[in-house]
């Protein structure tokens, strides 16, 4: 799907923000993060190295930019939703749009994303900035705080 479409996709999707409002992923240090997770899985494969929690997104053993950002987006998805944008936009309802604030803030929590960022940390974080956008307007605003060495920034 081409940037173009997607953003397309997305100015329809934010005509009805009050009801539906789409969760736009801006992405950060996601190539920091994924050279981070790699750096983990080397470190625990090494002789004497500590075993990784689960992994909690589920990535290939070739984990990348690309499949990193969609394993995010489908972590976060409430099942039953509709289907991500690309790996930028994840359309829901009001009632969903909760529930996938929810799941992004659990994922910072998990033990597997807190071993990744002791490797990587400082240069990993924020892996994205989290929006919707604002009602009768053309801007965005953001859904999650801004916090230092969050994965939301």
């Amino acid at each position: 799907m081409g940037r173009e479409h997607v953003f397309s996709k997305i100015m329809e999707l934010a005509v009805h923000v009050e009801d539906e409002p789409p969760v736009i992923f801006g992405w950060q240090n996601v190539e920091d993060f994924v050279q981070a997770i790699q750096a983990a899985q080397a470190q625990a494969a090494a002789p004497g190295g500590e075993p990784l929690p689960a992994d909690p997104l589920h990535l290939p053993a070739a984990v990348n930019v690309q499949n990193f950002k969609e394993a995010v987006l489908e972590y976060a998805r409430v099942p039953g939703a509709a289907a991500r944008l690309d790996s930028t936009c994840l359309p829901c309802s009001q009632e969903q749009f909760g529930q996938v604030i929810f799941m992004l803030g659990n994922l910072e929590s998990e033990a597997w994303i807190q071993r990744i960022i002791a490797v990587g940390v400082p240069n990993s974080l924020p892996i994205a900035h989290v929006y919707v956008p604002r009602p009768h307007s053309n801007t965005l605003g953001r859904v999650t705080p801004q916090i230092p060495n969050s994965l939301w920034g």
